[in-house]
């Protein structure tokens, strides 16, 4: 009987194992995903933008060229809220893998999410989440899960930071540079 529950406890560790690694290639893919689909916003924002600003400046339509700059606008702000969406997915997952690593007594993603930067709410529930005494797997999630809010894991903390800064300039070089060619024509230089 004790080796029935000694393979039983190994094949529960093996697959509790096989579930953190799966986890994590799912957080990877993810994270790929709101690179790609950033990566991809962008080269059809701007394709868009020089495609319109140039069929604009061949007609000499103004009202083409704030459109190329409004739909390459569009464009870029659609990209950065993929982004954010997909990230909330990257985060939906931390419970998890907390969770993972308290079972199987790793600490690799806890001790990441411990030093983060500026990551005072991270740090407390990873905190938290090892203060937690339970009797079975099955209490450990409830109490693992009951303790996380989304809230306590703002992007502005990630790597979406960076796509925010890249979403506003690209704006604002669209329009600057629709300011550059529309603002000569209302506003000629003295000769």
């Amino acid at each position: 009987m004790a080796r029935q529950t000694k393979n039983m406890t190994h094949d529960v560790n093996e697959f509790h194992a096989t579930e953190y690694k799966e986890i994590h290639e799912q957080r990877m893919a993810l994270i790929r995903s709101y690179n790609m689909w950033f990566a991809i916003g962008c080269g059809v924002a701007f394709s868009s933008y020089w495609l319109i600003l140039n069929l604009s400046l061949t007609m000499a339509s103004r009202p083409t060229l704030i459109a190329g700059a409004l739909v390459a606008s569009a464009i870029m702000g659609f990209s950065y809220r993929a982004v954010l969406s997909i990230d909330r997915e990257v985060v939906a997952l931390y419970p998890r893998i907390i969770f993972l690593e308290l079972l199987l007594g790793y600490d690799f993603y806890r001790d990441y999410l411990r030093r983060r930067p500026r990551g005072n709410s991270e740090r407390s529930y990873v905190e938290r989440c090892e203060q937690i005494k339970a009797e079975h797997p099955k209490q450990l999630w409830d109490n693992v899960y009951s303790l996380f809010n989304q809230k306590d894991f703002p992007s502005s903390r990630r790597l979406s930071v960076h796509f925010r800064a890249a979403t506003y300039l690209s704006i604002i070089l669209f329009w600057i540079i629709i300011a550059l060619i529309l603002v000569p024509q209302y506003f000629p230089m003295a000769k």
